[in-house]
């Protein structure tokens, strides 16, 4: 039979949880996001960038590309291949054209060869050149690399 004090009881210890884990965890019932600054590229990313600019004056240098800026595909789900995908710098020619695009590779890069090989392949299929670094060479490397 329906007991009312029962009903009650567990009405008041449903909306007792309810309220604890609404104290306990509050991100899971708020819509806003907060949104941090980040540095758009490390420090080592910023040395490279340096001598970029000193290797090639009459260039531009560009951080931090989209590959979505860079190579398209007639089929989505290809493009979903690289549509969140970042090279660290494009060498641009006077007249904005690119001459190579530039990958930095950090410790973080070490077990990452496959992956790294597939994003070359890429952008090398839609006609770019693509250069490797492990350390930031001299200008006079970047200058033989990059003609």
């Amino acid at each position: 039979m329906f007991d009312l004090s029962q009903f009650i009881f567990f009405v008041i210890g449903c909306l007792a949880t309810f309220a604890l884990v609404c104290l306990l965890f509050p991100h899971l019932f708020t819509r806003q996001k907060k949104f941090y600054p980040k540095r758009v590229i490390t420090a080592f990313e910023s040395r490279m960038f340096t001598r970029l600019k000193d290797a090639f004056p009459h260039h531009h240098i560009l951080a931090q590309v989209a590959f979505s800026a860079l190579i398209t595909h007639d089929q989505i789900k290809m493009r979903n291949q690289f549509n969140r995908k970042v090279t660290d710098f494009v060498v641009l020619d006077r007249e904005y054209n690119v001459v190579a695009i530039i990958e930095l590779d950090d410790p973080s890069h070490i077990g990452k060869e496959q992956e790294d090989a597939e994003r070359d392949a890429m952008l090398i299929a839609a006609g770019y050149t693509v250069i490797r670094y492990t350390q930031i060479p001299s200008i006079r490397q970047l200058q033989r690399d990059i003609r």
